[in-house]
């Protein structure tokens, strides 16, 4: 074979070796797997990018698919969802005793108008935001090809979130469900008023609809976008207290109550003003039932209804307060326009009820130390606008307040009271200011809106315009001292009058009177800043609450409740002929005798240096005895021979 041959078929030889082969096919395979790698690379960004700012197909809401909305767009889907709740409600089939069905409808609001309370909503918000980040972030390869596995695979499916008003739909599910309950109870005990005569009713078993779980139902419906009727099915309940329980625990309860009254007790965060509400043998026995504690021991509770019932219609009113937003408009020299900021306050029921029952229960157990008093839990909520922020006098918060009461006082006594309230409203005690009550009260004349009323004359009570303005010197003598301010000048009445009685004690010592223009309550404003008085008047309550804000320094001010060191009699009744015609012959017109009284108390207040300083007023109240005028025909004896003393415009 000619070499040129030989050469060629041995090239060629080299050329189809198997390991050269092995080699081109593995390169042919990586690069076409290189290059299906690149396309679906850059289909899977091509799909990413497509749907940038879209929530992937494959995400489900519910049975709802909500795959290509924007985050916008599932919300206003999920507030379609809401409109629709709003408009159909949630179906309810609620079994019967007899054992059908019946249908039924929960409203999705409670109440109307602006007092509508909503029960249950879908965030919209919240759902829209956990919507669009499925399917991205983490690694590149996952955001690359997660969409595509959500899509073609495996799917998400959401569940909603729920904004719910638990209480609220408790009680609307019961207005729903109690008519199809066979309401059992307990064995209880009926009181008519005499503990020795108190009876036994049996129990009674029966069939309930657990609320906390319908609700739980609805709740769940909701957050699945489900419009199906949800089925609710009582269940039967057996009582855990019998008549023949009770019967070996009542003897128990002699020696239960005879540990004493129980009172409910509240400090006002903002006015300090205590209440208390006592509740006593008669009370309690009404309340009572026997149920048993943790380990099954038989013992004397108190039926949470009742006692919720009470503390709704006579305490919550008196304790709860909207938060208050500040107002300040200054006009001249006077703030025409004040409202201070003040927290809200809201009774929390569940704690004061669980707090109330506790101290109670514990009188099962024969305990060393008994509750008397169970203080009121309440939560706070805080203004939006305060004080601080509304004006540049410095005004930020309230240094410290006085309270009186007028109960029982008469419409002209009101009046005047009412219009002094306004007259002093408003007012701004400038720094090293002496304040005068007669000076932003007064003068006490008609022209002033002024009416006559019931003043001390010597020894007579008699009408005069302005009568009632002690009141006024009163409540201003108490702030002043609960805001640590040097009292200049002050006296009390000649009479004691039951409208100044201490709150707490009820004895005489703590009032101021008014009387132009030698009698007046003063105070200096030492407080190097501008003061505020603001003053309300309840007159649902008859009490009068004068508050005094500025800038506090450190300062406080406190006295002690006032003592009666003697009490003297009001002396033997006595009889006034009077001929000038203002009484008919024989007709007789009387004034209740006054006993006497000394009394004192202490006033502390202490600086912005931390000097204490001590002061105590004493007060002297004359006797008074019961005076009867009485008409004659001639002047043998007139009011002009007895003697008068200092008039005083405050009776």
């Amino acid at each position: 074979m000619p070499e040129k041959f030989r050469a060629i078929i041995t090239k060629t030889r080299g050329h189809l070796h198997p390991q050269n082969i092995w080699r081109r096919l593995l390169v042919t395979v990586i690069f076409t797997l290189a290059a299906l790698s690149a396309i679906l690379f850059l289909l899977a960004a091509t799909y990413v990018e497509y749907y940038r700012g879209q929530v992937y197909p494959g995400v489900r809401l519910g049975n709802y698919s909500i795959g290509r909305l924007s985050a916008r767009g599932v919300a206003e889907f999920v507030e379609n969802i809401n409109n629709r709740y709003s408009e159909e409600g949630i179906s309810l089939q609620i079994k019967t005793l007899a054992g059908s069905s019946a249908p039924a409808r929960l409203n999705i609001f409670a109440g109307s108008g602006d007092n509508a309370v909503e029960l249950i909503r879908l965030d919209a918000n919240r759902l829209s935001a956990a919507a669009l980040p499925i399917g991205r972030g983490g690694t590149i390869w996952h955001e690359l090809f997660a969409p595509l596995y959500i899509r073609y695979f495996g799917g998400v499916r959401l569940k909603g979130s729920t904004v719910t008003n638990n209480q609220v739909m408790a009680s609307e599910l019961a207005k729903i469900l109690t008519p199809f309950e066979d309401k059992p109870h307990n064995a209880s005990l009926i009181y008519n008023g005499n503990i020795s005569e108190i009876k036994i009713q049996d129990a009674k078993p029966g069939t309930v609809f657990d609320l906390r779980a319908a609700s739980d139902q609805v709740t769940e419906a909701v957050a699945r976008l489900n419009f199906v009727s949800i089925n609710l099915e009582p269940k039967p309940f057996e009582p855990t207290v019998t008549a023949a329980d009770i019967a070996t625990i009542l003897p128990n309860l002699e020696k239960v109550l005879n540990y004493g009254v129980l009172s409910l007790s509240y400090v006002d965060p903002q006015t300090e003003l205590r209440r208390d509400w006592v509740l006593d043998e008669s009370k309690l026995a009404s309340w009572l039932e026997v149920s048993r504690d943790h380990d099954g021991t038989l013992v004397f509770s108190l039926d949470n209804d009742l006692v919720n019932d009470f503390i709704n219609s006579e305490v919550r009113p008196r304790v709860d307060v909207a938060a208050q937003d500040a107002k300040f408009k200054v006009v001249g020299d006077k703030v025409e326009e004040f409202q201070g900021s003040r927290s809200g306050v809201t009774m929390d029921l569940a704690k004061s009820y669980a707090d109330l029952e506790k101290a109670w229960r514990a009188r099962n157990y024969s305990p060393v130390d008994v509750i008397k008093t169970v203080n009121i839990s309440v939560q706070i909520a805080e203004p939006k606008i305060k004080t601080a922020d509304v004006n540049a006098l410095g005004i930020t918060e309230v240094i410290g307040l006085g309270v009186s009461t007028f109960k029982d006082s008469h419409t002209n006594r009101i009046k005047n009271i009412g219009n002094a309230v306004k007259r002093l409203n408003g007012v701004l005690i400038k720094p090293n200011e002496v304040f005068s009550a007669n000076k932003y009260a007064g003068p006490y004349t008609t022209a002033n809106g002024f009416l006559p009323e019931a003043v001390i004359k010597g020894r007579e009570i008699k009408p005069e315009v302005g009568g009632g303005m002690c009141q006024i010197g009163t409540t201003l003598f108490r702030m002043a001292m609960n805001s640590g301010m040097d009292i200049t000048q002050r006296r009390n009445h000649s009479l004691v009058v039951s409208y100044y009685a201490d709150p707490v004690n009820g004895n005489p010592g703590t009032d101021a009177t008014l009387y132009e223009p030698m009698l007046d309550l003063k105070f200096k404003n030492d407080t190097g800043n501008y003061l505020l008085l603001q003053t309300d008047v309840d007159y649902k309550r008859q009490q009068l609450t004068f508050t005094l804000w500025g800038k506090p320094d450190g300062r406080k001010g406190w006295y002690t409740h006032p003592t009666v060191s003697k009490w003297i009699p009001a002396g033997e009744p006595q009889k006034i002929e009077v001929s000038d015609g203002s009484l008919k012959v024989g007709q007789e017109k009387c004034q209740a005798a006054f006993r006497g009284a000394v009394a004192s108390f202490k006033y502390t207040r202490v600086t912005p240096l931390g000097e204490q300083i001590d002061r105590v007023f004493d007060s002297y109240y004359r006797p008074l005895p019961k005076i009867c005028m009485v008409g004659v025909a001639s002047a043998s004896s007139t009011p002009s021979s007895v003697p008068l003393e200092l008039g005083e415009a405050g009776q």
